[in-house]
């Protein structure tokens, strides 16, 4: 079944760098629309300088993933929007401004508003997502007059305004030099043009368009190629184009011979840039240089968060509104899946009104015109009534279309309107999941592998918050409880967990199946500087939320500093690269699914590091009793990996731990056979165990025991010795 769906690029996960690469121009992305339509309905894209959303109305956002991959490996960086509830609310948090750089600025209404004109022209938007772009653009409307989320200073200009009082400009002294004359560059001159200032020079591609801004905000067009002495004598410069600049841009400053870069190096009294630019339109070796300040987006979003934090409190409401207008969609939308039904029934009355009338007429003798008008009104306004609440109760069917009785089929039938083709699933299934990128991309790949074995089902996601998305991982069952509650709360049917997740204490009433053949166990290091474990230098810091691996990285590099981390994976990387740590130790099988392994450093085999338990298997969770969906989700069950799922969990059971104890444990299963390979350590690391086991496929759970008190009678006995050792 259709859905709206979307991939989002966007300053929450990008940096600008990245952003940059996969900024569209307007020839471009009228390319991307046209190529996206052969495999989308509908299709619509935002292109600004802090995103790159891409909208449709189809069976699966996976043909956008492929859109994107064109560009090279930015899965990491990408958003998933699987589902239409998940993509309606993001596109209307959006025009609410919830989503920008600057909470709550109005600018990107106004681009959104842009990309509905260019899908219209082209002919990529349908009724569907007409009528979303439109709903969105009511909903950022009044999210704006109802809340005050934009009525404090926090836009791009503004805050670019403040940084140049910042740095103490006399404005009645200083100098402005204006690259673009485009949206930014307006919204920039705009707030310049409320102070009196020295000297205003407008830049562009255009010298025309550059003429008419410099005419109305009173100040001086220069040509793009010949804007060397502009550039020396202003004292703040401005960027705001998105078109190529062979200004301030070549790689190496210093080796530029191109005037108008080796400016800024030998220029006298210090100079501001201001880059609102993608691609950025400033050189950011300028920062190098004492004389000079450059501050691009990127810098701009750390600076603007203390400006935000009025904005920060209207949220809540905000997104109440963004909520109630979401729901309004969602029953629009599903009444839209019906209207077939309704437009067909509505055909057969006026149909047989026409008859009816084809009857009455002649039998009532010489009657005026406007006597059968007020008939034919008459008799249509009789219609209305007698077929409003059949309309409304097929409307009301429509919220709740998966009915094992199909009731659309039964009202096609009451209403002798066979013909039409209203495609009813068999089922729906609620599937819940967190709403990190990577539990969404795993969630996502299990719904693929369910429609193919279900393809009459319709499969909807839903994201359930958890403790762990809220830093609170302590707790027992930080990233699976709330998921366990939602299913029993009838909330959700089915929830995909990463094994290795799932506490050992089973919940009543549910019950997890091991799924899909398992990925690569292994662990990776993830090195600042691209070094190996036996290349980093005594001292450095590793960053890791595990005592499994912590525990055993200590045998290879007691002089190494472990430190404890904790977040999601993208959120990890950043806090190696900006909290000190100097490498972050990730599971191989979650940089694989988000298409980044090529991000490790390193790559550890099972002789160095042992997996968790249930490392690289996913659960599939569910309430424990017959029915169609867990036939549905035993189909997906690979017995190997059940079987060794089972060995494992009997190994940590039995060591009484949980996934913050240093435990590990790599089951590996044949139709007859199993072996595994179990660690056991004390939790400062300086016990530590190691052993093997095999045996018959029958008892893997007891052979997990019985490795499990192997190695734990090993660490109490050396405790012993050392106990001993010290009263001695």
């Amino acid at each position: 079944m259709d859905k709206v769906v979307g991939v989002e690029l966007s300053h929450r996960f990008a940096p600008i760098a990245v952003r940059e690469r996969l900024a569209l121009n307007n020839e471009q992305t009228i390319a991307a629309l046209q190529e996206l339509k052969k495999s989308y309905e509908e299709v619509f894209i935002i292109s600004t300088c802090n995103r790159l959303s891409i909208y449709a109305y189809g069976k699966s956002h996976n043909e956008i993933l492929d859109y994107f991959d064109k560009f090279g490996n930015y899965r990491q960086y990408l958003s998933i929007l699987p589902d239409s509830e998940i993509a309606i609310r993001n596109l209307f948090s959006t025009a609410a401004g919830l989503e920008s750089q600057a909470i709550g600025e109005h600018q990107i209404t106004g681009q959104i508003r842009a990309g509905l004109d260019l899908g219209r022209e082209y002919k990529t938007i349908g009724p569907i997502l007409d009528e979303l772009i439109r709903q969105s653009l009511h909903t950022g409307k009044r999210v704006r007059l109802e809340t005050n989320i934009g009525k404090f200073s926090a836009s791009l200009a503004t805050v670019g305004f403040e940084l140049i009082t910042k740095h103490d400009y006399e404005m009645s002294e200083t100098t402005f030099l204006v690259i673009g004359t485009g949206n930014m560059a307006n919204l920039v001159t705009t707030v310049l043009d409320r102070t009196k200032i020295k000297k205003l020079y407008v830049a562009s591609h255009d010298i025309t368009r550059a003429k008419e801004m410099a005419k109305e905000w009173d100040g001086e067009a220069v040509d793009m190629e010949n804007m060397h002495t502009a550039l020396s004598e202003a004292n703040v410069i401005i960027g705001g184009t998105q078109g190529e600049i062979n200004l301030l841009h070549e790689e190496t400053m210093a080796e530029s011979k191109c005037p108008r870069a080796n400016f800024a190096l030998q220029a006298g009294g210090h100079k501001l840039f201001i880059d609102f630019g993608v691609p950025r339109n400033f050189n950011p070796s300028l920062k190098n240089d004492l004389n000079i300040s450059l501050y691009d987006l990127d810098d701009i979003k750390k600076i603007t968060y203390n400006g935000l934090l009025k904005r920060y409190d209207e949220i809540p409401l905000a997104r109440k509104l963004v909520n109630e207008e979401l729901d309004w969609y969602m029953i629009w939308l599903r009444n839209r899946k019906v209207a077939p039904v309704i437009e067909a029934y509505w055909n057969n009355m006026e149909n047989i009104k026409e008859e009816e009338l084809k009857w009455l007429l002649p039998k009532m003798g010489d009657i005026d015109e406007k006597t059968k008008e007020l008939l034919s009104r008459f008799t249509h306004r009789l219609l209305r009534k007698i077929s409003n609440p059949t309309i409304d109760g097929i409307k009301n069917i429509a919220q709740n279309i998966h009915e094992q009785d199909n009731p659309i089929n039964t009202a096609k039938k009451i209403l002798d309107i066979e013909g039409v083709d209203v495609f009813v699933p068999k089922k729906k299934i609620i599937v819940g999941t967190r709403g990190s990128k990577l539990a969404l991309t795993q969630t996502n790949w299990i719904i693929d592998q369910l429609k193919k074995v279900q393809p009459d089902y319709e499969f909807e996601t839903k994201i359930i918050r958890t403790s762990g998305d809220e830093g609170n991982i302590d707790v027992v069952g930080a990233f699976t409880s709330a998921l366990q509650r939602s299913m029993l709360a009838g909330e959700i049917d089915i929830a995909i967990h990463s094994y290795k997740d799932i506490p050992t204490e089973e919940v009543v009433g549910l019950r997890v199946l091991p799924v899909t053949p398992r990925r690569d166990v292994r662990d990776v290091l993830i090195s600042k500087e691209g070094k190996t474990l036996a290349e980093l230098p005594k001292g450095a810091v590793i960053g890791t939320g595990s005592l499994r691996r912590s525990s055993q990285l200590m045998q290879i590099r007691p002089d190494l500093e472990y430190k404890f981390i904790q977040g999601n994976v993208e959120g990890r990387i950043r806090k190696m690269e900006t909290e000190g740590y100097d490498a972050i130790i990730l599971a191989a099988t979650g940089l694989e699914k988000m298409n980044m392994l090529d991000v490790a450093t390193e790559i550890f085999e099972t002789d160095v590091m042992l997996p968790a338990v249930g490392q690289a298997i996913l659960g599939i969770e569910l309430i424990d009793q017959a029915g169609d969906i867990l036939e549905l989700v035993k189909k997906l069950k690979h017995e190997p990996t059940k079987n060794a799922a089972d060995a494992e969990r009997a190994f940590l059971i039995a060591l009484g731990g949980g996934c913050n104890m240093p435990i590990a444990a790599y089951a590996q299963a044949t139709e007859t056979e199993i072996s595994i390979e179990g660690v056991y350590a004390s939790e400062d690391g300086k016990h530590f165990e190691r052993a093997t086991i095999s045996g018959s496929i029958e008892n893997k759970k007891t052979l997990a025991r019985t490795l499990a008190t192997q190695l734990k009678e090993k660490i109490e006995s050396k405790r012993k010795v050392v106990l001993i050792d010290a009263t001695t």
